[in-house]
């Protein structure tokens, strides 16, 4: 009898799924955020190896412009589905009837640019500059960023994109909201040094590249929406381990104007944001979609959340007609009546034989998926304060240690220095014997830093060819003759790169609490005068704030 009542709850949602798929559109429109590239690898993989086709479904792939924007072509109607980034929940809180289906970045790839020689290193150096955001004053992660760090959206003076990285280069502006996936590549082509300010260094994490439609869609064609998610998702693992499949289609068929050399660049880039070794592709967490809707509250372009109830897209089949269960009860009865009760039971024991295996093997299947995401979530720890060329901590990781190693410094009475690192010469490394030989180098110099730490010691790669060592417990003196320590191998060494033998040396420079400051901020500063003055004195030496 349960037998035949599942029977007929699977016929009838059968028959609802065949009548949701009876008259689909001709076509499904598909607007990219951008011009043609790597970024939207996935979509062109669903679309090329036919995955769409057989969920039943035609796809036309728009590109971007700056008046081809996703949000509006869906709005209007233009586009049934889309890619878009944080403006999608901006949109939907202030009204607009827009469902997320599926995060393709887990991690956010826009953060501001600036040349090195502009003298921005952090956000606080953005105060009185010139900063282009590609949504204006909608740029919510940006603008969080800056009331995290205490400064006002006022004191920057921000400007509507013009979608020309030129204005970086030629110093129209000071910093350009740009991708990790793009602009830097074309800033080491051009050999220009350059900085990153980047969201997630000061407390801002957003989704990014983000799956959507409307609520209209999501109402009158379920079916459709999931068979479109169920592709393009299938399409986006296919792409992940096949990028240059996907080059090779990008450059032949899509008129993409990237090199090959720019389009592994991105692909490779773009890995460490997706996560796909890691997270299933798509996930999406509410808790984040609520913080990234405090964020928007935080920065004062909306006023409520209560928009945010059903904004992401819920990938269960949906739940059967109203009218299904009390046909199908009417009919459980009306068979029960000329069932023996001898009969009844020896089913039900059956089936709760049945029901007890099942769940013992479910039982089984959560215990080995616990354990699956604790070593996931333990991954994912790693990952958010290390260093993944190096292997060292990272500047999110020292900027809360180093806090903490303070206080307790303060509390307990001892002394902690700090020491700042800079490759010499790193430039003329990298611009001799090509990038991964410059990464051979700073992998040898982390290594080295690895090993002579002390226990309770903390080593830090705080960005590019420069490095930062927290050093509890050490004063002023010990602090320098460790450093000299490190000088001397590291000048002694030679890394290998092929056939080549790399010599490198660092200038390093010091700074030490309670004499030289008392805060982080000023221990950080102290030491990075000091490694001026080493720098200014010949390099390849130690000196001390």
């Amino acid at each position: 009898m349960l037998r035949w009542l599942l029977g007929c709850l699977l016929l009838a949602g059968a028959v609802a799924a065949q009548a949701d798929q009876a008259a689909p559109e001709s076509v499904i429109d598909f607007q990219l955020r951008w011009h043609h590239q790597f970024q939207f690898a996935g979509y062109y993989a669903a679309l090329e190896k036919g995955f769409y086709r057989e969920e039943g479904l035609e796809v036309r792939i728009h590109a971007g412009s700056p008046g081809r924007q996703p949000v509006k072509e869906v709005l209007a109607g233009r586009a049934q589905y889309a890619e878009g980034n944080s403006e999608i929940l901006h949109q939907r809180l202030l009204g607009q009837p827009l469902v997320a289906l599926a995060a393709i970045f887990q991690h956010s790839p826009s953060v501001l640019i600036a040349r090195r020689d502009s003298g921005i290193a952090s956000a606080h150096d953005l105060i009185g500059k010139r900063v282009m955001l590609m949504d204006g004053n909608a740029d919510a992660d940006f603008l969080t960023m800056l009331l995290n760090e205490g400064i006002s959206p006022s004191q920057v003076n921000i400007l509507p994109s013009s979608y020309d990285f030129n204005d970086l280069l030629s110093g129209k502006v000071d910093a350009f909201n740009s991708y990790l996936t793009n602009e830097p590549f074309y800033l080491r082509q051009q050999q220009v040094d350059f900085t990153v300010i980047d969201p997630r260094s000061y407390r801002v994490d957003f989704y990014s590249d983000v799956l959507f439609t409307s609520e209209a869609e999501v109402r009158d064609n379920p079916a459709r929406v999931q068979a479109f998610r169920r592709a393009t998702l299938k399409g986006w693992r296919y792409a992940m381990e096949h990028p240059a499949e996907i080059i090779d289609l990008l450059l032949a068929k899509y008129g993409v104007s990237k090199s090959r050399e720019h389009l592994e660049f991105e692909a490779a880039a773009m890995r460490s944001l997706i996560l796909p070794d890691l997270i299933e592709i798509g996930h999406m967490n509410p808790g984040r979609w609520q913080h990234m809707a405090d964020a928007f509250i935080k920065a004062g372009l909306v006023k409520s959340q209560a928009a945010l109830a059903g904004f992401v897209y819920d990938p269960r089949p949906p739940a059967a007609p109203a009218w299904v269960v009390p046909v199908l009860l009417g009919a459980l009865l009306a068979v029960g009546a000329v069932l023996s009760v001898a009969g009844y039971f020896i089913r039900v024991n059956r089936r709760l034989l049945s029901v007890d295996a099942q769940l013992r093997e479910a039982n089984e299947r959560l215990v080995a998926n616990l354990a699956e995401i604790s070593a996931l979530h333990k991954q994912l720890q790693e990952q958010a304060v290390h260093d993944p060329l190096t292997g060292l901590y990272n500047r999110r990781y020292l900027d809360e240690v180093l806090e903490r190693e303070l206080a307790r410094a303060v509390r307990e009475g001892y002394p902690v220095s700090v020491a700042m690192i800079d490759l010499d010469h790193f430039k003329a490394v990298n611009d001799t014997y090509g990038h991964k030989a410059g990464d051979r180098v700073l992998q040898a110099l982390g290594r080295l830093l690895h090993e002579q730490a002390r226990e309770g010691d903390v080593p830090c790669r705080f960005g590019g060819e420069e490095f930062v060592l927290v050093l509890p417990r050490m004063a002023g003196d010990n602090a320098r003759r460790r450093a000299e320590q490190w000088r001397e191998a590291f000048a002694a060494q030679a890394t290998r790169h092929g056939e080549i033998e790399i010599h490198c040396t660092m200038s390093v420079g010091l700074a030490t609490y309670p004499g030289d400051a008392t805060s982080a901020e000023g221990l950080l500063a102290g030491a990075d005068r000091a490694l001026y003055r080493a720098k200014a004195g010949g390099r390849n030496r130690v000196e001390a704030a």
